[in-house]
This record gives C-alpha cells, structure tokens and sequence, in this order.
C-alpha cells in the first residue's frame, strides 16, 4: 500500500470514528434535547475549525471565520429556548444538563446573552477585515482575542451547567 492510500485510509477512518462517536453520543437523545445535543455539536465544529486556524494546525481563512461567528451569534441566541424547564429537558437520560441551568436560570441567561454579544464583536471584526487590505497574519491576530473571549463563554457554561462526562 503506498503513502498515499494510508494517509487516504487514515483520513476516512478519522471521518468514519467521527461520524460513529456523534452518533453514539446522541444515542437516545430526541425532541429538544438532541436539539440542543445538535446545536452543540454545531459550536463546537465552528469552534475547532477556527481554533485549529489561530493555533497554526490549519490555514487561516476569514471567510470561515465569519461563518463560525454567524453560527455563535445565532446560537447564543437560541440558547434559552433550547433548555425549556420541562420533564423532556431535565430528565432525559440522553441529557448533559444539570439541574443547575433551571436553579440558576439568570445566571444561565447572562452567560449565554454576554457569549452571543461575544460572538457579536467577533463578527463584526471579521466582517471589518474582510473590507479591508489586511496580511493572513495581522488578520489572525485581530480574531485572537476576540474569538477566545467568545469561547470562554463556553467554558464558563459547561462548567457550572453541564454534565462532566470523564
């Protein structure tokens, strides 16, 4: 087998596992709480795809930038609406969620409203660069801070509201 057919096998057994691993994660999960599951899974892909860029693991491209920062501003903004304080929602086997969102519902709110004004700032600074004459770099170094102040947000979250699942 030659390299080429073992970075190719490689890198559809990376796709493969992945697609395995979502599905087994959402096993179980229907209604709102796969709806969130998805949403998350969402974040996250934009997330890693920009995050791998600012740390050098993949070219950096503002135009995916500017959509992973879409992708924040408009789920930051369907956060509360995913995580209803019903049975479904608190209940479900699938769910990561802890008891602590509906306990702490303004707490939750104000983490998700200040992660989308984040993502807001994000947005417009890459929207900012792509009108403007910028190096790959210095466009880089403008998402930095922006992106990782937005991304804190999802820390801040998981840790106070979600299931830790090691």
């Amino acid at each position: 087998m030659t390299m080429k057919n073992n970075v190719r096998s490689a890198i559809l057994l990376v796709g493969f596992l992945t697609i395995v691993g979502q599905v087994m994660a959402h096993t179980g999960a229907m209604g709102i709480v796969k709806k969130r599951m998805d949403a998350m899974s969402d974040l996250g892909d934009h997330a890693k795809a920009v995050g791998n860029m600012l740390k050098g693991k993949a070219p950096f491209e503002l135009p995916a930038v500017e959509e992973a920062a879409q992708a924040f501003v408009a789920h930051g903004t369907d956060m509360p609406s995913l995580f209803p304080d019903t049975p479904k929602s608190r209940e479900s086997t699938a769910t990561e969620a802890l008891p602590a969102i509906w306990n702490n519902w303004e707490e939750f709110v104000s983490i998700a409203d200040k992660f989308t004004k984040d993502s807001q700032a994000l947005l417009a600074i890459a929207t900012r660069l792509g009108d403007e004459e910028r190096s790959v770099d210095e466009q880089s170094r403008a998402v930095r801070r922006a992106f990782f102040t937005a991304a804190k947000n999802c820390s801040a979250c998981h840790e106070r509201f979600r299931l830790d699942k090691d």
